[in-house]
């Protein structure tokens, strides 16, 4: 299994936060050059929290993630297994909420996306993000880095098949939402007066046919004719704001 790494100051602290709340340590090895040696907030983050590290070079961080990412001087490997959580956990987690929403994203490509999409789901309150193992960009530090830490303020779970997650979830009583460009239901005239599940398809493809097979709604969002569609992480933005507005 590949490693996962995070860099930068900021998403080095959320990583901190999260250990705290869930009493879970997802930082395995933290890496600094000379130059974040002499950084005194990140020399607090660090011994405040008793994090050992390693000192490196600029050119050994880059051997790890690339040469184009603005690192800070700050890299830490993460226990993946860490990350992420059962779904079983979530719905217990969940039992006694009245609307619980959970977020399945189906097969999304960009990480940028991913970020961005689960940053809004921690602005707008939802429970979970669920994605696939397969054919789905998972918790990377470019994910991290564009949720700006959000991806440690809730849960994410990795699901298997995505019909069959679905399934399971009905019949604990979800209601599930296809976002799509040509759905049959305007956003603005649906009610989530249950607990949901709000799926949103591939950039490129959208959502799988039998996906949308066991939708209860297809959703669209209305707009200006002249703007023929948003991007995911968009689409998702309004979607969760005019959900929140009915809680």
């Amino acid at each position: 299994m590949s490693k996962t790494y995070l860099y930068g100051k900021n998403p080095l602290q959320e990583a901190v936060l999260f250990s705290k709340r869930k009493g879970t340590m997802p930082i395995e090895e933290v890496f600094i050059t000379k130059a974040a040696e002499a950084d005194s907030s990140i020399m607090s983050l660090l011994q405040s929290n008793k994090l050992e590290y390693s000192i490196v070079t600029p050119h050994e961080i880059e051997s790890m993630i690339g040469k184009s990412t603005v690192h800070q001087g700050v890299l830490a490997s993460l226990n993946q297994k860490a990350l992420y959580t059962s779904l079983d956990e979530v719905l217990v987690a969940t039992a006694t909420k009245e609307r619980p929403l959970l977020l399945l994203l189906d097969e999304l490509q960009d990480p940028h996306n991913v970020g961005a999409i689960i940053r809004s789901a921690v602005a707008f309150g939802a429970d979970a993000i669920l994605m696939p193992e397969h054919d789905q960009t998972q918790i990377t530090g470019t994910v991290i880095k564009s949720s700006a830490g959000a991806v440690f303020a809730i849960p994410i779970v990795r699901i298997g098949n995505v019909n069959t997650t679905l399934l399971k979830l009905k019949e604990k009583g979800f209601w599930t939402y296809a976002l799509t460009g040509d759905g049959d239901t305007s956003l603005t005239s649906v009610m989530f007066d249950a607990p949901s599940v709000i799926v949103i398809g591939s950039e490129g493809s959208g959502i799988a046919k039998k996906t949308l097979e066991h939708s209860d709604f297809r959703l669209s969002i209305p707009m200006n004719p002249l703007c023929e569609s948003l991007n995911a992480s968009n689409a998702v933005a309004v979607t969760l704001y005019e959900w929140s507005k009915q809680q």
